[in-house]
């Protein structure tokens, strides 16, 4: 067992050498530098991509794309045409959705403190536990090596005016005394404004140039502290604290979404956590606790000039929703076999406030809380030296345990039900050389119903429907990947079908609209990724296609899922010290739904960035660019136009 406990210590500092390891839940394999089930963004790669958030990172990733959901001011993403709510998102191995509704705004989470960003597409470790149907992004912290490490960055971003619009500070600082270790975070971003694209034409609500209350503001503070035993066994407490605000810019087509005068006053999160494990001879011991908690708030202003809430569809909101939990995890090394099994328990909780719009007087109008359970075995077992066979199994199960609701509409139709899935998996992975594997698998996941997806009523538009079942989907997928000298390689071919997929439906009784389980859906897509890597130039690329078929109603298209999307970047050297990179991005084919229910395609666009790179020293680093060089018209949602040329200088001291 030293050689698979220990061995795979040293690879993963190797290729990870900033990565905070107690927080990564990987598949294992046999080679571990050639890995066909999860991929890996590290921090060298953000920053050469110049990605401030954690949704620019991952959408120069094949297979997923960023998505800017403009009447909820969030930046999303899609994996395989799966939404963020049917994604498992992690951060150190801690599910941090929010709990009513299981979204995510990756766009709130800077990139300046993460080790790595680890994903998983359709096959993903039973070990995260249940709602991962979709796949599984976990965003991993630092952890220190040095006896003092760290790096300040400053970065300021002007718009195509050459106004300050945006400019984002941070600070890691690490240190290694012994087998203790410690670390500390802090980040600023501050967003004035951004300015459209000379191409968006003006309306009655957006005059051209700057976006109108487009301002956003994100504070973050990190801290970690742990102990590595001389046998690599762990043990760290972690906490964070993160503090948000922005503003909701209005609607440009009023076709495609009603205009909403909204502001978030705060979007906060907070998580403490302790995890540790215990490596013995052929075995190992994981634990992990954890309390997360999510604060946000929305105003609903009655006029668009933010300065009255009286109106019968104004109001003042806001979610206080918490989660606690907790995983084991164990894991042995039998013969030719390496098998782990995990239990996780997971409480979420949430809590909505209204705000008296005459006396400000604060009353709780929902509680809901849920209990999940998932257990889950795997194994890996070495057939031979180039084949290995990978099987696991997951059983989760739901139970809604409390519903508080003040809303008198349809509030006989809310009951505590449970529900539950049994979600197996396998694999076939087989070396053709040392360079190279193919792999081909199986893989059943589960989506069960939000809080969301079953009682709201969506300002009394919606009949709730607390007998959803789960969706499920089950992923096929050939993958092949291939290592030679300095050409990488990766080909993958995938078909899901999401069966019992939920659903607006008129609910014919009321004539209002419900979620019911109608849907049946093929995902069927290709990727392709290229890179090369020498010493003075670095190219590579990756293209994706998916096309998605309702089975069912071909009527009804998923939105937001570009049918085509390709990113290509290079970097050369060009003088001692100097590099230049540029990369170009390409989407086409997403459907968007009108408010008359009928369907659009999104004008295809394409995106060119390039910037200069001065390291004087191998501790700084001096960048100046341009972002959307030639001014694209970008609009994800079509009523919510995104920036278009930005002009960026940061400047990175590492020591």
């Amino acid at each position: 067992m030293k050689k698979s406990i220990f061995g795979l210590s040293i690879v993963t500092s190797m290729l990870l050498a900033e990565s905070f390891t107690l927080g990564q839940v990987s598949v294992l394999e046999n080679i571990k530098d050639i890995n066909l089930f999860e991929q890996s963004i590290s921090p060298e790669v953000i920053s050469q991509n110049s990605s401030d958030t954690v949704s620019e990172a991952l959408d120069n990733l094949s297979g997923v794309n960023q998505d800017v959901q403009g009447g909820r001011g969030e930046s999303t993403l899609y994996i395989r045409g799966f939404d963020a709510k049917r994604v498992g998102v992690f951060i150190d191995g801690i599910p941090v959705y929010v709990p009513y509704d299981g979204n995510f705004d990756y766009g709130r989470f800077l990139t300046t403190d993460i080790g790595s960003i680890d994903v998983s597409k359709g096959y993903s470790s039973v070990v995260y536990g249940g709602n991962t149907m979709g796949g599984v992004v976990n965003i991993v912290s630092r952890k220190p090596t040095k006896e003092f490490e760290g790096n300040a960055k400053a970065k300021i971003v002007l718009d195509s005016d050459a106004k300050m619009a945006k400019h984002v500070e941070s600070v890691n600082i690490g240190t290694k005394q012994g087998n203790f270790y410690g670390q500390l975070g802090a980040n600023y971003s501050k967003q004035d404004h951004f300015r459209i694209s000379d191409d968006y034409e003006a309306t009655a609500t957006q005059p051209e140039g700057e976006r109108l209350r487009s301002e956003a503001q994100d504070k973050k503070i990190s801290l970690k502290a742990g102990y590595l035993a001389d046998d690599k066994s762990e043990i760290a407490i972690s906490y964070v604290n993160q503090q948000g605000e922005k503003q909701q810019p209005p609607v440009t087509d009023t076709t495609f979404a009603k205009n909403k005068d909204w502001d978030w006053p705060y979007w906060d999160k907070e998580t403490v956590s302790i995890t540790g494990q215990k490596n013995f001879d052929s075995s190992y011991v994981k634990a992990l606790a954890y309390y997360d908690k999510s604060k946000n708030s929305v105003w609903s202003y009655d006029n668009a000039t933010f300065s009255s809430i009286t109106k019968n569809w104004a109001f003042k909101s806001r979610y206080d929703d918490y989660s606690y939990g907790a995983r084991l995890e164990y894991g042995i090394e039998l013969g030719e076999n390496f098998i782990k099994a995990a239990a996780n328990y997971k409480k979420d909780v949430h809590r909505a406030y209204d705000k008296n719009k005459t006396t400000n007087v604060e009353s709780l109008v929902e509680r809901y809380e849920d209990n999940t359970v998932s257990l889950g075995l795997e194994d890996v077992y070495n057939i031979t030296s180039k084949l290995e066979f990978l099987a696991g199994v997951s059983y989760d199960k739901k139970e809604a345990h409390e519903i508080y609701d003040t809303n008198a509409a349809y509030l006989n139709m809310l009951a505590l039900e449970t529900q539950d899935s049994f979600s197996p998996q396998t694999a076939l992975v087989y070396s053709l050389d040392d360079s190279s594997k193919v792999k081909g698998s199986i893989s059943r996941k589960t989506y069960m119903p939000s809080m969301k997806d079953r009682y709201s009523r969506k300002f009394n538009s919606y009949v709730p429907n607390v007998d959803l079942k789960n969706e499920t989907a089950t992923h096929y997928e050939l993958s092949y990947l291939k290592k030679y000298n300095a050409l990488t390689s990766r080909a993958n071919i995938f078909l899901t079908r999401v069966d019992d997929a939920i659903q607006s439906i008129v609910h014919a009784p009321s004539g209002l609209l419900q979620n019911q389980n109608v849907g049946t859906f093929d995902h069927r897509g290709v990727e392709l990724e290229l890179n090369y890597k020498a010493d003075a130039l670095e190219i590579g690329g990756n293209y994706t296609y998916i096309s998605i078929k309702n089975k069912d109603n071909g009527s009804v298209e998923i939105v937001d899922v570009p049918k085509h999307q390709f990113f290509t970047f290079a970097q050369k050297e060009v003088a001692k010290n100097v590099s230049l990179y540029a990369n170009m991005k390409f989407r086409d084919g997403a459907y968007e739904n009108k408010l008359n229910g009928t369907y659009v395609t999104n004008p295809n666009f394409t995106t060119f960035d390039l910037k200069a790179i001065y390291e004087p020293t191998k501790n700084l680093t001096a960048e100046i660019g341009i972002k959307n060089l030639t001014d694209e018209l970008v609009r994800y949602d079509m009523a919510y136009p995104m920036a278009g040329r930005e002009f960026f200088a940061s400047l990175d001291y590492k020591f």
